[in-house]
């Protein structure tokens, strides 16, 4: 097995906030030891988050909800994307607690021990946003309200079960373009039954 260095040569020299609000702007300068060089790099930072996909075992299929993701707009043919439910950890939570409070919120099942899949940071080139990978099997009785997000939080979702066989074909086909979602859909692949 190749072994990774842990060690970095890389120092923050400085570091100064650029912008505040739902995400935060850093901008770093960084002292390059083996370069001998200063460089100079951005950093978004988001809070921890929590995903999770569910598998209905009574229709054989996974649980996604639908909706608008601004980035998107105007880069696709349409910033409505399918995607597992998800959420930022609340202060105090931990990550399960996390994905228990979303899916109830989000989709409407009620689950009580999702199985971590893994933590991935999907865009470490900009972003340090760390994600949290869960997976549960749920049944239709599991459904205890209609979920569709929080009107509070602006949240107008739509929740879509799609068969299983056919979400890893819109995988294929580039119909599901969201990478958190993909990574699920990856680890889970051996777990559906």
């Amino acid at each position: 097995m190749t072994k990774v260095s842990k060690k970095d040569p890389v120092h923050l020299h400085s570091q100064q906030n650029l912008f505040s609000g739902f995400v935060k702007v850093d901008e770093l300068k960084l002292y390059v030891e083996n370069k001998e060089t200063y460089i100079r790099r951005f950093v978004v930072r988001r809070p921890e988050a929590s995903c999770i996909l569910l598998y209905n075992k009574d229709n054989h299929s996974f649980v996604f909800i639908r909706q608008f993701r601004a980035p998107l707009f105007g880069k696709e043919d349409s910033a409505y994307i399918l995607e597992v439910p998800a959420g930022v950890l609340n202060a105090g939570e931990n990550p399960m607690e996390t994905i228990i409070r979303e899916c109830l919120e989000e989709t409407g099942y009620q689950i009580s021990h999702p199985q971590w899949l893994t933590t991935i940071y999907p865009s470490p080139g900009i972003l340090d946003e760390k994600i949290h990978l869960f997976f549960a099997e749920v049944t239709n009785s599991d459904k205890v309200t209609s979920g569709g997000g929080l009107e509070s939080e602006h949240e107008y979702l739509e929740v879509m079960e799609i068969p299983v066989d056919e979400a890893y074909e819109m995988v294929e086909s580039g119909e599901i373009i969201d990478g958190k979602t993909i990574s699920c859909l990856f680890f889970a692949k051996n777990r559906i039954r």
